[in-house]
């Protein structure tokens, strides 16, 4: 198995190249299943509630958020994504997830396209650090791409790994970390179908 240290290490460095690039290919208005998941959100959460960004990457999730009336704290572990959104006025915190604890507590946490990068044995734990710095009725909303293999996607910009699970696996996490889901949703994208799943904190 692949040193989990080492494979967040190569995956940061890549986004560390691109992220000037992916900043501009990424439309900057959810649409589709992603605004659709984020109103999802959004609509479990109290007015004004508090949201951690995990991989808040160019930031366009967390502007959409906050149209609908949520406070976000945005994170992330790649320093040039954390520029991006410096240059547009936005504060945003380095976090990495794997290895940093979480200090606050928040009503709803956002991680999309983030944990396709964990390697199986390292998101157990990552589940339980998300539940833990919940609130009490606190949901989690995840993105990430289906599947059961595992690789290393190579790109001009570096190495990404790819860790892909089902949804009957990814749920099954989910529940062991104390999660319940209470939607979910699918989209095909040009690299194959991805799943969007909101899971609130068990009482």
């Amino acid at each position: 198995m692949p040193d989990s240290s080492d494979s967040n290490r190569r995956t940061v460095a890549g986004y560390e190249r691109c992220a000037q690039d992916y900043a501009a290919s990424v439309p900057k208005q959810p649409t589709g299943l992603y605004a659709t998941a984020l109103r999802q959100l959004a609509e479990l959460l109290p007015a004004g509630g508090r949201v951690l960004d995990v991989g808040s990457g160019p930031g366009w999730d967390a502007d959409f958020l906050e149209t609908l009336g949520l406070r976000v704290h945005r994170t992330d572990v790649t320093a040039a994504f954390r520029e991006v959104q410096a240059e547009r006025g936005h504060r945003v915190d380095a976090l990495d997830v794997l290895a940093d604890e979480i200090a606050d507590t928040y009503d709803g946490i956002l991680m999309l396209c983030v944990l396709q990068h964990f390697e199986r044995a390292d998101l157990d734990a990552v589940l339980r650090k998300l539940a833990n710095a919940l609130t009490s009725e606190g949901a989690v909303l995840l993105s990430y791409p289906l599947g059961e293999t595992e690789y290393w996607e190579q790109a001009n910009s570096g190495d990404y790994r790819v860790v892909l699970w089902t949804g009957e696996a990814l749920d099954r996490r989910l529940r062991g970390a104390g999660f319940v889901v209470v939607w979910d949703a699918h989209q095909d994208e040009s690299s194959g179908p991805w799943r969007s799943v909101l899971a609130r904190k068990a009482a």
